[in-house]
Parts: C-alpha cells; structure tokens; sequence
C-alpha cells in the first residue's frame, strides 16, 4: 500500500510547512471543539493569487521528496539500516565496515537544503562530540590518581563535592507543616523503641552483617558535635574509619614507610565504642592492607616503584623514599578500598536480597558496564556524592543488635559511666568526652577488646579469631518498633534531637519521593495495636509522623526468595538500595578511574570478584588473608559469615553445594612449619604414617576416598625401578623440544625468536606427563575426551597448587574454578585406568608408546597391590602427574635461566655445548653440573601434614610439631647459595643425586630432571648466540612468598606455581 505524502516526509525528516500544518490543525481543533450535530461554516474560497502560491510551494516540496529519494540507493539504505541498529543495541561499531565514511556518503549525496541533510549532519556531529567527556572526568598525576585522605578531589569539577568537613545534603523538600510542639524524645522511646522482647532475625543473619554495616554508617557520617549540620568525613565509600577522615588522621595510622599501616589498629575512635567484632573486622583489612603493600612491592609491576628510589637517568630526588612510601600506600588503599567495595556488593548486598539463598549470579553492581540503554542513552558515573541528613537517619539500625552484644554494651557502659542507672543527655556526652581524652592520638597505643599485643605489635591470630567465630555464629536481632536495647536509650535520644534540628522532612514525604504510596493510617505504618495506639497519642495524624523514629518502628518486609533477605522497615529497604547506586556509581574511584592500570594487574584481581567462585562472594579473601592458620580453605566463617554456620549448611545443603564448605568450629593452627635439613626432609617425605601428603581428592568432592596422603606413591616407587624410564623420557624430550622448537619460532628484528617456557618447555612437559601418566592428551576437534596441551598444562598445575599452595584464599580458588573439569578428567582417566587392568590400554600410534607401555606396566603392579582403579587415579596418577610437570617446568625454566644469566653472570654457552658434545649429556660431569644449578635455584616446594603431635629433628634443633601443622620440605635442602656459574665446578658437585633416598615422588622428580635435560640443553646450546630476548619478555617473573618461592603469569595478575614466560633469541 502506497505511503501518505506526510508519512513519507516525516521518515526523510521533512517537516511540514508552517502553512499547512497550522491550516490542518486549526481545521481539526474546529472539528474536534465542535458539538456533533453543529453545522461547520465553510471557509471562504482563495483568491486566484493565493492559490499559485500554495501550488509552487507543493511543487518545491514535492521536488525536495524526489531529490532526496534519489539518494536511497541500496548502498545508502545499508547504511541507515546499519547506523539504526547500532543506535538500538548500542555494540560496538565494527570500522572495517566504513560505517563512519559511508554516513559521510550519504549526507555528501544529499541535497545541502534538505532537512535530512541537516538532521543527519547533526547527529553525526552530536556522536562526534559526545565520543569525549566535556570536561574530562580523569585526569593523570598523583593528585587524581590517588584518594585525598578527606575525600576532596573524586569529582575534579567540583573538587569539595562529598568532603570532608561539608554540609550534609538534603533529599527530600519538606513541604508540609509540622506540629511545632512534638513528642518528648525520651517518651517516643520507651513507648516506641524501647526492646521488651529479643526477636531473633527471621534469616538467621549474623551479626557480621550489622558490623559491616557499623563501618559502612560510620565510614559515610560522622556529625560534627558543634555544628550537626556539618559532617567530618568524606560521603564517600573509602574505609574511612580504617584510614582517617584528614591527611593528619591517615599519617598517625601509617608507619610512613613501605606503603604499610601500623599494625593490628584503625583511624576511628569511636569504633572502640563498638562490639569487639567490627574492630577485629578491621584489622583485617589493615593486615590486608599491608599484605598488598608488602607484595606490590616485590612484583613492582613495570618498575612503577622501583624506578621512584633509582630512577632512570634522572638525579634521585631528595625525597625518594617518602615518595616510594606514598606511591606504595596510595595503591594499596585504592585495591584495599576495591576489596571493600566488593564485599559490599558481593556479600552485603548479596544477602540483603536474599540472592545467598538461591544459586544465581545476578547482582546489584552499580558499576555495570552495561549502562547503555536504547538509542545510546548512558547512566551517569563518576559524578561525585554527598550524603544526606535523611540516609544518616534511615541507618541507625540498633533494633538488630544482638544478645550478645546487647550484653557486651552494657559492660562497656559500666566501665565508662559506673553503676549509675540513669544518665542525663548533659553526664551521657560528657562522659564521652572524657573518654575520648584520655585516648592516645597513636592508634597502636589504644586499648582494645583487652588484647595485648605482641613484640611485633600485633595481637595473637587465635585471639582475633576467636572474636571473629563468636561473632559469625552470633545471630542478630530483628528489625521493627519495639526493639532497641534499653542501654541504647541516650542513643536514640540524641538521633532524635538530631533529626528535629535538620528540619527534615516527615516519613510520608519521604516515602513520596521514592514513589512509595504514603501512610494513610497508622495500621499502614505498623500492625502492632500496642504501637498503633502510642503513634496515635503521640502523633495524632499519619502526615506528622517525624523520618525519625518513623524508619525505625516500621513493619519489618517477611523474608521473599530472593529479593527480601534483610528484612527491614519497608520505607528502608527501599531507600538504601538508592543510596547503595549512588555511593558507588557517584564514586570516581569505584568506576572510571578502577582499572588494572591504577590498581596494578595483580592489585586489581586481588580486589576483583570471580562469580565462577562463590557466585561472586568475595569475603573469603579478607579472612584467609588476614588469619590463613585460623581457618581451612574451605571453612564457611571465612566464606559466609554474614549468615549463622548453621543456617549456611542448610542453605548450601539445598544448593547441593554444602560438601565444598567446611562447617566445624575453627581451631588455629600452627604456622606452616619450613624445614631446613636432609635428615628432617627425608623423615617428613619418607613415606611413614606420622605424614601425610597435603593433597586431598576430597577437596574436589571425589566420593568414597579416603585422604589419598595415607597412601605412599606406589607407582613413584614402581617407576624409579622401572627399567628404560629414563631412556624413554631422554629421547621423548630430544624430539618435542627440537619439534616444537621449529614449530614455534618465529623471526623478528633480524633474529629467531620463541617463548621458550610457555611455547616450548611447558608444552613438552605436558605432552610428557599425559603420555607417562596415560592423560587423554589429543585434539579437541578430534574428539570430546581429549584434552589439548594448554588444557593439560591447566588441570595439572592446578591439581598441584590444591596441596603445595601456601596461600589458602589462592588454593580455595583453583579448587571451585577447576573442580569440574578435574572430576571430568579424572573419570576419563579412570576408565582408561579400568580398562588397562583388564589388559587393553590405548597405545596410539601418534603416542610415545614406549612411556605409555611403562605406565600400563606400572599401573598394573598397582593394581594387584591391592588399590581400586579410583584409588590409582586420585591417590597415585593425578597426583604425581602434577608433581611431575611442576617440577620440570620449574627445573627446566631456572636452569635455563641460570645459563643465560645477567651481566657478566653469563655461562659460556659455546663452552657448554662443548662439554654435552664430548662428554655426553647424560655423562658424571654434565649430571654433577646440572645438579649443582639446581642447588643454586629455587627448588620445587611440597608439604605434608603432620597426622599427630611429634617432635622432628631438624639439624640441631628438636622442633615440636602439632597434629594438622602443615611442613614445607626443600626439596633440594642441600642449597647452601653458593656464587657458582662456570663449569669449573661442575666435577666438583655429589657424585649421587642427594634427592633419591628421599623416596616417591621426590626422588621420581630428581631422576626425570637428570635424565631429560642434558638432551634438551644441547638442543638448545646448538642454536647460534643463544641469548635472552630484550626486554622484560626476557626475563623469568618470580614471587617469593615466605619460605615459598612461585611465578607470576604473563599478564602479572595471578601467582602460579610454574613458570609462564621466558622468551630467547638467536641469530637468523
């Protein structure tokens, strides 16, 4: 059906004209004004001259349609099509398409006159615009990239938007009149609030929850005592009552060197005045505080820090170690903060919506990057914030303060103010300020919760823990009238005056504002008759009841699944998700300026959530940082505590996920003990009963297993009597490495080049385990129960990390993000395994078949031994597998390392090669060489567990070890460091391997090395100049963690326990 003349105009943007649209409008009001049955007067007829008129001017309109109909070829149309759609989904706009010149196409087709022309010419210019911020939000240098101590700065237009020391904002205009002779606040309070009856939550929360919460309140208002209308922090989420609220507040808490805070304390005082749970919550984030600080340092990403004490062809500055000291401070407060930030949203807000109850991934994150709503629309970020008088009212939560802390605060009452049983408001403050007289301006120096520090100045582990565990197994109070501690009284008193001096508006206007209907009666209010009948004698009218107490005595929400999880008052539970959107969408640190490149790789994924692990929750970082020997990996106090352990069991229970968690009350543990001497190392690793390996397959919930540590590793042992093993591992490395070599080189800048560790040797060493340890190794294309090198490089480095990772947060981790696939191969394996006993493993052709033989061998003698197909599995074959890619990974890339060396520490390759070439490289010489680098180089952690309380001799030294203390054994314990480089000494070394009376895995690892690097060296030795590649491409990134030494990846975001990266080059 053919299109009106107006409908075809408005699609090509051409208007009406003035005449006929007033003409047709004036027409259709006359009609439309009229009675139906009223006779319309015609309109007199046009003069002739009026008539041509009207006729030219269709004429020139028609004649603009046809023009610009003429432009519509298929090419322009595509491109209309294509510049619609983009508006509407908003995608990125693919440039190898020539949208942007075929718009220039287009417009430059178009008649200039044209309307279309214009409209399309203005849009294209408002796009062009609207690509850069007008002003710029982001600015480089410290003074931006950095966190003022008082907040000014997070808006850079509008620097004291949100500081410190600034007004409290106002949101809701109060239009109403208020009776001006209002309740006595002391009345409201025990006719209203005043607690009767404790009323456990109805979720079972903890009282965690209400202790982030402390800190959230207090973080974001702090009233200044002489003026209320002033507050002394920022109106920003940056942890202020851990840093201070001013430059000098945060340098009394900072050590002012290394980038490190004071031990084990915090900023605000008022936090003393608290329950001893939210002061040991933040100490937690201070000893997170430091332990990012300490490691920023040692990774020095880039030379970021470094370069600050020696920089570059640049004069040291005087200052250099207060500016080191700052840059390291600085970033560690902003991954701090961005820890903060997502414990909130991940774990606070998670469990206010109840979404920890139900298995979903969706969370309310302000940040979202999907703010782009249909035709380009964006939400606004990074506008800054300033809090209101009215939010500081809607958080004043003490209706949910517990028994135990009910109890816990009327001690603390009798402390400061003796027995007296009623205090004036005038005795209450001033009591108070006494009290924060007498206090020490040095946060290390105030007393708390009666801990006593120790030399290092920080409090025992088991005594935070034991604060920490009461207070997550503390189930909290309900919300509603009717429920405030009595001791709290002089409290509520006070937010009242508060509340009455900001002139705020009443409750139901400030339902209005958010669009909530208001109360209408005060059974809308609240249902109780009891409270009906107060709020009627005291108020008279629904309209006069104050914001303050109205929030508090609301009907509390019923728990819904999910959505209402907090269950509070119903006007709060609206309003602190707007203002929850607002703290950090508003906060320029928590979205355009939060970027690795701030916060550094590793600082950002130490901060940053991961919803393949807890569907996002990320509180197990912060406990398992702060107190790793007080809790196991997988304890449900690190990883939910805002919900009582025995109502977490039932949810995760339901969630068929309860088997991932531990639920047994914490016991502190010893520190991981590192042992130092043969004689230790070889009783530890010998195989007895009193040690067991750390390696658990019940980590990854394989059923029907006993811990697989009680097992010594029979195919190990097998192995290393094993005839031809080392023959076979000798000539498998002699082709992978030459093949992969020449598959994987490329040239650049006139030279050869490859990334030799993760290209080369990685690749060898997965293709050797899979082979020796019968790993379904293959294409994926190929078939679905294969696995490629790279998947096999993944599943065992992760099988390895679960028992010799020190970091519990980091072993947690790779157990939930590989637990699946591991289960997958593991059955694969298994199959494989049940079949071989039967006498028909798969020998493939494109397989080593010589290593595969030995292993079918081996596992067979296994098998009549007495272990299950599912115990050679997980106790023997995963295990050991894992162990021994690890192990050569790290062997092969440090002596690589060790070869190629810095400066005038170089090994004379030529020479080298040399020696392989005579002597062989499988010969005493060149096997006493290699050994003595490993002794140089750090060696391949493992631990064990003790299984019950013993003592070990450790060189001179008896070192009594506790039932579940977890041992650090040197695998190389015979390192004494010594500065060797040249092959003078390579006669010089231990004719036997110390390594093989260790036994098992071990000695299976110092027999593999041995045999397989000679021929690898000599390949490698025979290419021309063989030197590192420029750059920190050329170098090997290590982490050294305690006693441990690990790897970092390419990217230098996560720690690993096996090389990533080292690339080489040679002459072309």
């Amino acid at each position: 059906m053919p299109l009106s003349l107006s409908k075809l105009k408005g699609m090509l943007c051409i208007p009406e004209s003035s005449e006929s649209n007033s003409k047709d409008v004036g027409s259709r009001s006359a009609r439309e004004s009229r009675p139906d049955k009223t006779p319309v007067v015609q309109e007199r007829p046009r003069s002739s001259d009026s008539s041509t008129s009207a006729s030219t001017s269709e004429t020139k309109r028609s004649d603009q349609i046809l023009d610009v109909l003429k432009t519509f070829n298929l090419k322009n149309l595509r491109t209309v099509k294509d510049v619609a759609l983009q508006q509407i989904d908003g995608e990125p706009i693919d440039d190898k398409t020539y949208l942007m010149e075929r718009i220039v196409q287009l417009v430059a087709d178009l008649p200039i006159s044209s309307r279309t022309s214009a409209t399309l010419t203005n849009a294209f210019l408002n796009q062009l615009w609207t690509d850069l911020k007008h002003p710029p939000q982001s600015y480089l240098g410290a003074d931006y990239v950095y966190r003022k101590a008082d907040g000014t700065n997070n808006n850079i237009l509008w620097p004291h938007l949100g500081a410190a020391k600034q007004p409290y904002a106002r949101t809701v205009r109060p239009r109403l009149m208020q009776p001006v002779a209002r309740p006595d606040p002391g009345v409201i309070f025990e006719s209203l609030l005043a607690r009767k009856k404790f009323r456990p939550h109805p979720n079972k929360i903890s009282s965690v929850l209400f202790y982030v919460a402390s800190i959230i309140i207090h973080d974001i208002f702090h009233t200044n005592h002489e003026d209320y209308s002033i507050s002394d922090t920022s109106s920003y989420l940056d942890l202020a009552p851990l840093y201070g609220s001013s430059a000098k507040e945060q340098e009394a808490v900072r050590t002012m060197r290394d980038g490190k805070l004071k031990p084990d304390c915090f900023s605000d005082v008022r936090i003393l005045g608290f329950p001893p749970g939210v002061g040991v919550l933040l100490i937690m984030f201070n000893r997170f505080h430091n332990h990012i600080a300490e490691n920023l340092a040692r990774i020095d990403e880039s030379g970021r820090f470094s370069r600050i004490l020696n920089p570059q062809g640049k004069p040291r500055p005087p200052n250099a170690e207060k500016l080191y000291d700052e840059a390291l401070f600085q970033t560690a407060r902003l991954i701090t903060t961005g820890l903060y930030a997502n414990v909130i949203l991940k774990d606070y807000v998670r469990t206010i919506l109840n979404l920890n109850r139900v298995d979903s991934l969706w969370n309310l994150d302000p940040r979202s990057e999907e703010g782009n709503a249909i035709f380009g629309h964006k939400i606004p970020e990074a506008t800054g914030n300033s809090v209101s008088a009215e939010f500081n009212l809607v958080y004043r939560w003490h209706s949910c303060v517990s028994e135990r802390d009910e109890q816990w605060t009327k001690e603390a009452y009798t402390k400061l103010f003796g027995h007296q049983t009623s205090l004036s408001m005038g005795q209450f403050l001033g009591a108070l300020n006494e009290w924060a007289k007498k206090l020490s301006p040095d946060p290390v120096k105030r007393e708390f919760a009666g801990l006593q520090r120790q030399p290092d100045n920080k409090y025992p582990d088991e005594e935070l823990a034991a604060i920490w565990t009461a207070s997550v197994s503390d189930v909290a109070g309900s919300y509603g009238a009717a429920h405030v501690p009595e001791i709290l009284k002089n409290v509520e008193v006070l937010g009242i005056i508060q509340s009455r001096s900001w002139n705020l508006a009443s409750l139901n206007e400030f339902r209005e504002y958010f669009k909530l209907e208001p109360h209408k009666t005060f059974e809308d209010i609240n249902p109780d008759p009891l409270i009906v009948e107060q709020l009627r004698r005291l108020y008279g009218h629904p309209d006069n009841v104050e914001i303050y107490p109205g929030v508090v005595i609301e009907a509390a929400k019923e728990p819904k699944l999910p959505g209402s999880g907090l269950c509070t008052n119903f006007t709060t539970s609206r309003a602190i998700l707007s203002d929850a959107v607002a703290l950090v969408r508003g906060d320029r640190f928590y979205t355009i300026d939060y970027t690795p490149a701030n916060l550094t790789n590793w600082g950002f994924t130490q901060a940053d959530y991961d919803l393949a692990i807890n569907n996002g929750c990320v509180f197990y970082k912060l406990v398992l940082t702060a107190l790793p020997n007080s809790y196991r990996q997988n304890s449900v106090y690190a990883h939910y505590p805002l919900v009582i352990p025995e109502e977490n069991k039932s949810i995760l229970t339901k969630l068929k996920k309860a088997d991932l968690y531990n639920f047994d009350k914490p016991t502190n543990l010893p520190a991981t003990l590192a042992l130092g001497s043969s004689e230790a190392c070889r009783t530890v690793m010998g195989g007895t009963s009193a040690f067991r390996s750390s390696w658990d397959a019940q980590l990854f919930s394989a059923q029907g297993l006993q811990h697989n540590g009680e097992r010594a590793s029979i195919v190990a042992h097998k192995l290393l009597q094993t005839e031809g093993l080392q023959a076979a591992a000798d000539a498998f490395y002699k082709d992978a490495i030459t093949t992969l070599l020449r598959n994987n080189a490329y040239q650049l800048a006139g030279y050869h080049q490859v990334d030799v560790v993760r290209d080369v040797f990685n690749i060898a060493h997965a293709q050797f385990a899979a082979n020796l340890f019968l790993l379904p190794l293959g294409s994926k294309s190929k078939s679905h129960a294969k696995y490629a090198e790279q998947d096999i490089v993944a599943l065992l480095s992760a099988i390895y990390s679960c028992a010799n990772m020190e970091q519990p947060a980091r072993r947690f981790a790779v157990v939930k993000k590989k637990q699946k696939a591991i289960l997958q191969l593991a059955a694969r394996l298994q199959e494989e395994v049940s079949n071989g006993i039967k006498g028909n493993f798969s020998l493939h052709s494109h397989s080593p078949v010589q290593l595969r033989s030995l292993a079918a061998q081996v596992i067979q003698e296994a098998s009549k031994s007495g272990l299950s197909p599912a115990d050679i599995v997980w106790s023997q074959l995963l295990p050991l597998a894992a162990w021994v890619f690890v192990n050569q990974s790290r062997v092969f890339a440090e002596v690589l390392d060790h070869i190629l060396g810095e400066g005038d520490k170089k090994t004379d390759i030529a020479e080298l090669k040399q020696m392989l070439d005579q002597e062989g490289s499988s010969s005493a010489k060149a096997q006493s060489y290699f050994r003595e680098i490993c002794r140089l180089r750090p060696s391949t952690p493992i631990f064990r567990e003790a299984t019950s309380s013993q003592t070990v001799i450790d060189g001179r030294n008896q070192i009594q070890v506790s039932a579940g203390q977890r041992i650090l054994c040197d695998t190389d314990p015979t390192a004494a460091n010594r500065d060797s480089t040249g092959l003078s000494d390579a006669g010089q070394g231990q004719p036997e391997d110390p390594l093989l009376p260790f036994g098992g895995e071990v000695a299976l690892g110092a027999r593999l090395r041995l045999a397989t690097l000679g021929s690898t060296l000599s390949v490698l030795c025979g290419l021309e100049k063989l030197s590192r590649a420029v750059g920190p491409t050329g170098q090997l990134r290590r982490l050294k963690e305690g006693d441990v030494v690990n790897y970092l990846n390419v990217e230098e975001s996560m720690v690993q326990s096996y090389p990533a990266s080292l690339t080489v080059r040679w002459e072309a």
